[in-house]
């Protein structure tokens, strides 16, 4: 499903919205220097509005996470994906919570695969970049993205295709 021009992906009238509410440090394990595996847990909380007057069904999520490398430069780092099964009542926002697990080892392998031609491209040394998210996330001290975001809802008039993204901490 296409979206309206001009609006953004969770702005289209009638269909639920989805907004990235605020990002929680879920658990966190003191810094061990690579190669050693730190675990970091993340909450995401999203506020799921439905402007409906029937229940939705939320029958899958899933988004990708990055984070702020350089100023207003993000890195993809994983993808959350969640097969609840929530329904959400009409006519209310309703906060729902994904919690992803990523660890230090992981992170690292990403920066050096996957992402590695934009570190290269920003010039970043991999594990000093680690080691800095690591000890500014308590703070928030850098910018965390959501993107690539899809919430897939069942409803009586057919399956609803909802796609999101959001910033944390909002600036």
């Amino acid at each position: 499903s296409a979206c309206k021009p001009g609006l953004l992906p969770t702005e289209d009238a009638g269909k639920p919205k989805v907004t990235l509410e605020r990002v929680e440090v879920q658990s966190y394990f003191p810094w061990a220097d690579l190669p050693a595996r730190t675990p970091l847990a993340l909450a995401f909380v999203f506020n799921i509005h439905n402007p409906s007057g029937y229940n939705i069904l939320l029958d899958n999520f899933k988004f990708t996470v990055s984070f702020e490398a350089a100023p207003n430069e993000y890195i993809e780092i994983a993808t959350p994906t969640s097969y609840d099964r929530i329904y959400f009542p009409p006519e209310t926002t309703s906060q729902y919570r994904i919690v992803s697990v990523i660890d230090s080892a992981t992170i690292r392998l990403t920066l050096l695969v996957a992402q590695a031609p934009k570190v290269q491209a920003l010039k970043l040394n991999p594990a000093e970049l680690i080691k800095d998210w690591y000890t500014k996330v308590g703070d928030f001290g850098f910018g965390i993205k959501v993107s690539e975001g899809m919430a897939v809802f069942l409803t009586d008039k057919g399956d609803v295709f909802v796609p999101f993204e959001g910033k944390f901490p909002k600036k």
